[in-house]
């Protein structure tokens, strides 16, 4: 190679080189820009939680049926009247609990905080192979409605509209 194509690779390669710092800087800006934008979303997701957690968390619970179990041989069977009544104790827990964690992102401070803290427990008063049966079935079902409750916070943040 000469020493004029030498000195052309080398300023294509310090013009290219100009290029890409450029690019990468607009790309970074954009970056910075939809990580504040997502998080004011998130921010204002956690308000809006807030706002109406105790809504939330009732429908959670009335999603599963009564909120006592009442055992009913014509329209249900035993074990799921059981598992109605654990899913629903534990889709309340899981919004009690997004929404002690939006006023932890908020930094409300203790003294001003609206949402109970500790969980609620209800023993299921059955033999402990039938708990066993209705805690795995609850807990599937709240893992369903977490995934679910999550996802709409994730679309809620990426600025998606339902």
């Amino acid at each position: 190679m000469t020493e004029n194509a030498v000195e052309k690779a080398r300023k294509a390669a310090e013009a290219a080189a100009v290029k890409l710092a450029e690019a990468e800087a607009v790309e970074a800006a954009r970056q910075a820009q939809v990580a504040t934008e997502r998080a004011e979303r998130a921010r204002e997701y956690d308000r809006d939680l807030l706002s109406r957690w105790t809504e939330i968390a009732a429908d959670a619970r009335d999603s599963e049926g009564d909120a006592t179990f009442k055992y009913d041989p014509n329209s249900m069977g035993f074990l799921e009247g059981l598992i109605r009544f654990a899913a629903a104790r534990e889709k309340r827990r899981i919004v009690v609990q997004a929404a002690q964690n939006a006023e932890s992102a908020l930094e409300i401070p203790v003294s001003h905080r609206t949402v109970p803290v500790g969980d609620r427990f209800y023993s299921v008063d059955v033999a402990a192979e039938l708990t066993r049966i209705v805690e795995g079935e609850a807990n599937r079902r709240a893992a369903e409605f977490s995934e679910a409750f999550e996802a709409k916070r994730n679309r809620a943040i990426k600025g998606e509209v339902e």
